[in-house]
């Protein structure tokens, strides 16, 4: 068997060094021949070998969903999860407007262009959240907006005629995600659900949940199904007085499932490619208390790695990118025999890493500890 990713990153690279466990060869398509992907990967392919790429790959899977759309629909008669799947997630008012309309529960929204953005949000009202309709990820093309002066820094950065997802601003308790993954014969299994913190719009931390929140995952099982789904998919959930709305859906591997590499029986990873592959799910069971903590503009120079590795039952993993502010870079994975010590080993981890560093909006100061 061999799959092919769209993308370079480190969502195809972690896929990769999971999925080679199983005998496949992996080849990646991706302009940046020294991506992370691209260094463990069988082969690794530009634009202008889009169809000898096709021709080799018995399957193709992305890690991102900002493809170019003329690869898309090339390769979508080999593509898993579907091109219908990312078409919906790749417009953020699509997304809302499908989910609204099959009755899962969203934040209140609308959406404009940039020109009528002002007159909207009167009608609308404030507090809101404003968001570009595409390529806003980690924080980027995301917006509070309190007062009518706020939308000062949007006019700034995008044109008149660009369109923005206008939300309710939610008050939220926390922010919960589950993933999980779908076969071809609709099997659907689920990681324990995770707590999440984000600084600045990117997540910092997070770690798996005691608590029971079966709403949540009682919905990522009617959506799975309802999408027809193969591989794995990730929802973020916004949990409010008892209740959940969906934040945001994500048709692939994703950041908050990276603690299943070292806490889980099967990774996020493992399991996307034999969901892709028409292989039986592995066990998501967790086998420890785990967490993960983002690695955020910072080069192995930066890192106190003999400090960080002395804390029991942390990895590293540093996916070898270009140093930028804010960039994901890599990340720790900490388990724990218990919730209490792994809340106590996350922050520790946090402080090891974070006190003193600068990020590109600032410092980081008093991040939330884990409660």
């Amino acid at each position: 068997m061999r799959v092919g990713i769209l993308g370079g990153g480190q969502l195809g690279w972690m896929t990769i060094l999971e999925g080679k466990k199983l005998g496949f060869e992996f080849l990646v398509l991706e302009e940046n021949t020294r991506a992370p992907a691209c260094k463990v990967a069988d082969g690794c392919f530009t634009k202008e070998r889009l169809e000898e790429f096709f021709r080799l790959c018995d399957v193709i899977t992305y890690e991102f969903e900002h493809v170019d759309e003329e690869v898309l629909n090339f390769v979508s008669p080999k593509l898993l999860p579907s091109i219908d799947v990312l078409k919906i997630k790749r417009s953020k008012v699509q997304e809302k407007l499908f989910l609204e309309r099959l009755g899962y529960p969203v934040p209140r929204f609308t959406h404009c262009t940039l020109k009528d953005l002002k007159n909207k949000l009167e009608e609308f009202g404030l507090p809101a959240v404003v968001k570009s309709e595409s390529f806003g990820y980690d924080g980027k093309g995301l917006y509070r907006v309190y007062t009518l002066e706020d939308i000062q820094s949007i006019i700034q950065n995008h044109k008149p005629d660009e369109v923005f997802l206008v939300e309710e601003l939610i008050d939220f308790d926390f922010e919960i995600s589950i993933v999980g993954a779908r076969d071809k014969e609709g099997n659907i299994l689920t990681y324990t659900p995770t707590y999440n913190y984000n600084h600045s719009g990117i997540l910092l931390y997070n770690y798996t949940l005691e608590e029971d929140v079966k709403q949540a995952e009682e919905i990522f099982m009617q959506l799975a199904e309802d999408l027809r789904y193969v591989g794995i998919l990730a929802i973020e959930f916004f949990y409010a007085k008892g209740k959940v709305l969906i934040n945001e859906i994500a048709p692939r591997v994703h950041n908050t499932g990276h603690y299943t590499l070292d806490g889980s029986y099967t990774s996020q990873f493992e399991n996307h490619v034999r969901a892709i592959c028409g292989l039986p799910l592995g066990s998501t069971k967790l086998k420890a208390p785990s967490g993960m903590v983002n690695l955020l503009g910072l080069s192995l120079e930066d890192i106190p790695i003999h400090e960080l590795l002395s804390i029991e039952g942390t990895k590293l993993y540093y996916y070898g990118k270009e140093k930028r502010p804010r960039r994901k870079m890599g990340h720790v994975n900490v388990v724990s025999e218990d919730y209490q010590s792994l809340k106590e080993k996350v922050q520790k981890v946090l402080q090891t890493i974070y006190t003193g560093i600068i990020f590109g909006y600032g410092r980081l100061q008093g991040y939330a500890q884990p409660t």
